[in-house]
């Protein structure tokens, strides 16, 4: 496909994707789908748990990134329809697993998380799919969490009660990442890939990276959370991660997304 003829074509106003997603909302998801990319446990490799990325096919300028995607349901007000049907598509999928599988890990935006809507959404697609929650890890993103502590603590608190897991996403990407992990307690944490980039190498950046990632995975457990890095693309950073006692991995080097079956 021409990108410079779709972006020209959206420029001039031939293509407007907040109205297109409302549009293929409306129609029960249209073009949507939920791509998967596994957890492997650290030590044998083995998937513990599949993260659902959504995916956006739109008919004039193909695929659409998440962001992107985000960006024009908050353009066109349709985020909370659209985080409404990705959390009952992912909780489907789940509830079509064997019973004690791998867990399925669904990001809540920060919109869900300082708006309020994101528990009542939870909620509600637990009780459309029937879905066992032990079976489900919610994301939170920790820029959003800093942004409102106690709209992520009312969040995490409501879902737990629910008997779903929580966990903070990026950690270690904001300067109130230790305020973070103290005020709420978190089933996992995602150490943010800008960590994980860093690692390779001799010089004192990647040593200093190396100690960061280790302190960070040594911050978790002591909370009781496992630790878990994103962004993992070399034998090199694995074997760095895997030294700092991570639990598990998750990255192109073990498995890029691919759609769900």
């Amino acid at each position: 496909m021409d990108r410079t003829v779709t972006r020209a074509a959206q420029m001039e106003g031939q293509v407007d994707p907040a109205a297109d997603l409302a549009a293929a909302l409306a129609a029960g998801g249209v073009g949507l789908r939920l791509d998967l990319q596994p957890i492997c446990a650290a030590s044998s490799l083995t998937p513990v748990g599949y993260e659902a990325l959504l995916r956006w096919e739109h008919p004039v300028l193909g695929a659409v990134s998440a962001l992107d995607t985000l960006a024009a349901a908050e353009a066109g007000g349709r985020i909370v329809a659209l985080e409404a049907w990705t959390l009952v598509t992912a909780f489907r999928l789940r509830a079509s697993w064997p019973s004690g599988g791998p867990y399925l890990a669904v990001n809540v935006s920060a919109a869900g998380i300082l708006e309020g809507h994101a528990a009542p959404m939870i909620r509600a697609a637990l009780g459309a799919t029937g879905v066992e929650p032990r079976g489900i890890l919610v994301e939170l993103p920790e820029a959003a969490v800093a942004r409102d502590i106690p709209a992520a603590l009312d969040l995490t608190g409501a879902i737990r009660r629910l008997g779903i897991a929580a966990a903070l996403d990026d950690f270690g990407g904001t300067h109130g990442s230790a305020r973070i992990l103290r005020d709420i307690a978190f089933a996992a944490v995602k150490i943010d890939p800008e960590l994980t980039g860093g690692l390779e190498g001799g010089g004192p950046a990647a040593g200093r990276a190396r100690a960061m990632v280790t302190a960070v995975v040594e911050m978790a457990h002591a909370m009781g959370a496992t630790a878990i890095a994103e962004a993992v693309e070399t034998a090199g950073q694995m074997s760095a991660l895997r030294d700092a006692g991570c639990d598990a991995l998750q990255g192109w080097l073990l498995g890029r997304p691919g759609p769900a079956t």
